[in-house]
C-alpha cells in the first residue's frame, strides 16, 4: 500500500492533472510596436523628438487572453541626481493587464541620454496553468 501511495503522490505532483497536462490553447506572447518600422535585422527605430525632454512609444503584447497580468522590464534606466540622492527608473513601467481583445500595452519613454542606444524590452506572464511566456524586442533610439 505504501508503494502505491508513493507512486500516486509522484504522479500527481509531477503533473497538473492525473489525466494529462493541461495547457492554455489560446495563450501566446507576441510583442510589436505598430507605429515604428522594423529594419531587416529585426530592430525597431524610434526617432528622438528634440522638442521635448522625453520621447514615447506604445508597445503592444498580444497574449490571446483577457485580463492577464503582464510583467515588463528593459535593460535601460533613466537616473536623476537631486539633493544628493540618485533616483533611477526603468524606461518601461513594470506591469499592465491585457484587455478583452487579448492585447496588453505599455509605454516606453526615453530621454536624450539614450540617443544611440539600443533598448531591449522584455515581457512575460504566466497562464492559469503556470506555463511561462516570454518575449522581447529591441529599439534603437535615433537622433
Amino acid at each position: 500500500i505504501v508503494s502505491f501511495i508513493f507512486i500516486y503522490i509522484f504522479i500527481v505532483s509531477c503533473d497538473n492533472n492525473i489525466f494529462g497536462t493541461q495547457e492554455c490553447s489560446n495563450c501566446t506572447l507576441e510583442l510589436s510596436i505598430p507605429e515604428l518600422e522594423m529594419d531587416s535585422n529585426g530592430y525597431y527605430h524610434l526617432e528622438f523628438d528634440e522638442n521635448y525632454i522625453q520621447s514615447f512609444v506604445k508597445i503592444q503584447a498580444y497574449v490571446g487572453q483577457e485580463y492577464e497580468y503582464i510583467g515588463w522590464t528593459s535593460n535601460t534606466e533613466h537616473c536623476v541626481d537631486m539633493w544628493n540622492y540618485t533616483s533611477c527608473n526603468n524606461v518601461v513601467n513594470g506591469s499592465s493587464y491585457s484587455g478583452s481583445d487579448g492585447y496588453a500595452y505599455q509605454m516606453m519613454g526615453v530621454h536624450e541620454e539614450h540617443i544611440g542606444n539600443t533598448v531591449k524590452v522584455y515581457c512575460g506572464y504566466y497562464d492559469e496553468y503556470g506555463v511561462q511566456y516570454l518575449d522581447s524586442l529591441e529599439v534603437i533610439i535615433d537622433e
